[in-house]
């Protein structure tokens, strides 16, 4: 088991931004960087390329649009019109997408260095720890909110997350990893011969712009039902369901109990490189991403990710939380800790 680290390059105002290589006694390498505390790659001895979509160069990593593989706050996902009421008063934070915000706006957690606060063997596996003070103000959001997300990788290639955070004031908060998978190779392309299964038995149902309307969607027997192994590149190459085709693909929140419990969420399969990777989280939503708008993402020079080349199991809040009272509750009360758990566990089919 080791930690090595190394300089990826250095951001134009001078700081440089370091790699992270985590190795258990299995030989599987998971790297990250601490520019936006991103996961940048993770091989086993039996992969021939990574099954991580992550950057070659420090300068892909900054020109990419994506949000490949980093830590998204100060809200993941979207709120509507980059407004809510906290307190009886109406708060104005980014408008990023459109009239909308996004994985928390302008100067979010995904274009912050963090500081790598420990790093250290542990018992099973390696664990290194990166930390943030986001100030008030930062996105729009009040509240001075300190930030720390702990990485393990344990000696059975299990990724496991555990973001914390506090403020000093009322706030809205949630966090997610945007890390992209291709579970035959990070530049095999496609889905193709990957299935997924997502045991929810509803998704949030949303406008054009990805914007809920505060209701609930059952799944079952629909496009959108996942609950069985299905191959998704062939559903959406027939599909007519105007919910995948408004997204471009799947990019919708599934729903699960808003109790705070640790469960499997989603699962993906490429029995042609016959590995399986299942996610496990306690947060209430699960947001499947099919990698629609992945074409032209810059890895290396001149070279490029492709449309749904992979695909993102992205645990946390509901979209648009603040505004939707049947939600589940996104506000971060002062001196509340918010704790989040996300564990991807890689292993054959």
């Amino acid at each position: 088991m080791s930690i090595t680290v190394e300089d990826f390059g250095q951001l134009p105002d001078g700081r440089y931004v370091r790699r992270y290589r985590l190795t258990n006694r299995r030989g599987t390498i998971a790297s990250f960087v601490d520019y936006g505390a991103a996961w940048m790659g993770f091989q086993r001895p039996e992969d021939t390329e990574s099954l991580v979509l992550g950057c070659d160069t420090l300068e892909a990593l900054l020109n990419q649009t994506a949000f490949l593989g980093s830590t998204v706050g100060r809200y993941a996902n979207r709120i509507a019109n980059g407004q809510f009421e906290l307190d009886g008063k109406r708060l104005q934070v980014d408008q990023n997408e459109g009239r909308h915000h996004l994985h928390g706006g302008v100067e979010n957690f995904t274009q912050t260095l963090w500081t790598v606060e420990e790093q250290q063997d542990i018992q099973n596996g390696v664990m290194i720890r990166f930390s943030h003070n986001s100030p008030s103000g930062n996105g729009g959001f009040p509240g001075n909110v300190q930030v720390s997300v702990d990485i393990r990788l344990t000696d059975d290639d299990r990724v496991e997350f555990r973001y914390r955070a506090s403020s000093d004031t009322k706030t809205v908060f949630g966090m997610t990893n945007h890390v992209y998978f291709n579970l035959d190779g990070r530049t095999a392309g496609s889905l193709e011969n990957h299935e997924f299964c997502i045991p929810a038995q509803t998704v949030v149902d949303v406008d054009a712009n990805a914007i809920p309307n505060g209701e609930l969607v059952e799944i079952k027997n629909t496009p959108l039902d996942l609950l069985n192994w299905t191959n998704v590149d062939a559903v959406l190459s027939q599909t007519n369901d105007s919910r995948l085709l408004r997204a471009g693909g799947f990019d919708h929140c599934f729903c699960y109990p808003n109790d705070n419990v640790l469960r499997q969420v989603a699962s993906a399969k490429s029995e042609m490189s016959n590995v399986q990777l299942t996610c496990s989280s306690n947060q209430p939503g699960l947001q499947f991403y099919s990698g629609n708008f992945l074409a032209n993402t810059p890895y290396g020079t001149n070279e490029n990710y492709q449309k749904y080349g992979g695909f993102c199991f992205e645990p946390g809040q509901w979209p648009d939380s603040p505004n939707q009272p049947t939600f589940p509750n996104s506000v971060l009360e002062e001196g509340e800790v918010y704790d989040s758990v996300i564990i991807y566990e890689f292993s054959p089919c």
